[in-house]
């Protein structure tokens, strides 16, 4: 990695097999699950990763998916008890039902997820973007057809590169909550950030999600659930296959769609991006 002094190194860990000897030096653990509640923590589940955050004075960040009301119930209980563990933590919100209850009663310091930013994560978006794409040549009825790529214009390229949400009066809403850090994906396209100049933004990678499903689907027969959910023993199994239109490789992991992208480094040009999140869980 390129030596950025501002960069906070952090690991997203899933905490039912984490062990101190897979984790490499960092600053702070991030733990719980993105896209699955049933897949979040009980409290006496996190108790060795608690040990090692104490052993190592690393930081916590607890990441938190779209939620039921039953799945806000859950993490509130959660949360009393990591309180009363560890005084400074962070979580990691993608549903806003969850957003208005934390930032009402101060638990944590809440942090805005990746699926609450608005940032368009379509791999098929980089050929757009790509001013370097050629030309292609057309066979039809014997005849040959030249296909042109035209460059898109500036307001969509910045349209596809920007967090939608942090443009309008959404960014104004996260300063009046008192929330400045936000969750980013390492996209195939170049991230523009607005918002605020005083917001603070984690870079997630090399995994990228595309779609989240309400329950896990029987490998990629997408309208397809599966009939009984194990949660406790989930083996977190990956089914892949690849976009015959750009060779890009889709992998399916619990309920949601993703695609690696393990190139970031292009993407720390902004000084406000000082945190890299390395996705280990998986």
């Amino acid at each position: 990695m390129k030596k950025e002094s501002h960069i906070e190194i952090c690991y997203l860990v899933d905490f039912r097999k984490t062990h101190e000897a897979e984790i490499p030096p960092c600053r702070r653990i991030y733990f719980g699950h993105e896209t699955c509640e049933k897949l979040l923590p009980q409290f006496d589940e996190i108790e060795d990763l608690l040990e090692i955050c104490e052993k190592r004075n690393l930081e916590l960040s607890f990441v938190t998916p779209f939620l039921t009301d039953a799945g806000i119930e859950k993490v509130m209980r959660f949360l009393e008890r990591l309180q009363s563990a560890k005084r400074h933590f962070e979580i990691v919100i993608s549903d806003w039902g969850l957003l208005n209850l934390l930032t009402s009663n101060r638990v944590g310091t809440p942090v805005a997820g990746r699926f609450l930013i608005g940032q368009h994560t379509d791999f098929r978006l980089k050929r757009l973007s790509d001013e370097r794409t050629e030309d292609k040549i057309l066979s039809m009825n014997g005849s040959y057809y030249r296909l042109m790529h035209r460059k898109i214009s500036p307001e969509l390229s910045d349209h596809i590169s920007a967090c939608t949400l942090l443009k309008n009066r959404t960014s104004a809403y996260f300063c009046m909550l008192e929330i400045d850090r936000f969750e980013l994906s390492n996209t195939l396209v170049p991230i523009k950030l607005s918002g605020d100049e005083n917001f603070h933004f984690s870079l997630h990678t090399p995994y990228v999600p595309l779609s989240v499903f309400k329950t896990c689907p029987e490998g990629f027969e997408l309208g397809k659930s599966r009939k009984s959910c194990n949660f406790r023993n989930c083996r977190r199994n990956r089914e892949k296959w690849t976009n015959p239109g750009s060779g890009q490789e889709i992998l399916c992991i619990d309920n949601a769609l993703w695609y690696c992208n393990p190139e970031y480094e292009s993407q720390l040009q902004d000084p406000r991006i000082d945190r890299v999140v390395f996705d280990i869980s998986f």
